[in-house]
């Protein structure tokens, strides 16, 4: 009986040190301790009994995990562990290319390369037509990382 308490305490107690003590260590540690108490709960009690001692652990290993996905995130503790500044900028506003014209630099079937006027080179998506390799195209929106593109009628080839 004692050991089965004692796992049980030292099992959660090790979960409960995995907020401290990142990289997942403690907390496996702990779930192991959680699962030998219930072996040793099926060794040491009658079937009935090991049952409820299971249910009891599972239970409570899940109010553990759950008060820590809950709690922690929002604790001084975990402020600490989150970047609050960013380095850079990954380049998804790029509204000033719509209307940018240029050529297809390759075959863009419905996705593709084209160079605009200005020489630099883009990553584009037609909205699904087939457009040859040297065609005029334009920018007509930009989603994200997404360029969508079409073929420009108005220059003459």
């Amino acid at each position: 009986m004692s050991i089965v308490i004692t796992l049980i305490v030292v099992g959660s107690l090790l979960i409960f040190a995995e907020i401290f003590l990142p990289g997942m260590i403690a907390g496996m540690f702990g779930a192991v301790c959680l699962l030998a108490a219930i072996l040793f709960g099926y060794q040491q009690f009658e079937l009935p009994t090991a049952h409820y001692l299971a249910f009891g652990i599972f239970f409570l290993a899940g109010v553990e995990i759950i008060a820590w996905l809950l709690w922690f995130p929002n604790s001084r503790l975990a402020q600490r562990f989150i970047s609050k500044g960013a380095i850079g900028s990954m380049g998804t506003q790029r509204s000033e290319l719509i209307g940018e014209a240029g050529v297809a630099l390759t075959e863009l079937r419905p996705s593709g390369a084209m160079r605009l006027s200005s020489g630099a080179r883009v990553d584009v998506v037609t909205e699904g037509e087939l457009i040859e390799r040297g065609r005029r195209v334009k920018i007509i929106d930009v989603e994200g990382f997404r360029v969508v593109v079409q073929e420009d009628e108005t220059s003459a080839d």
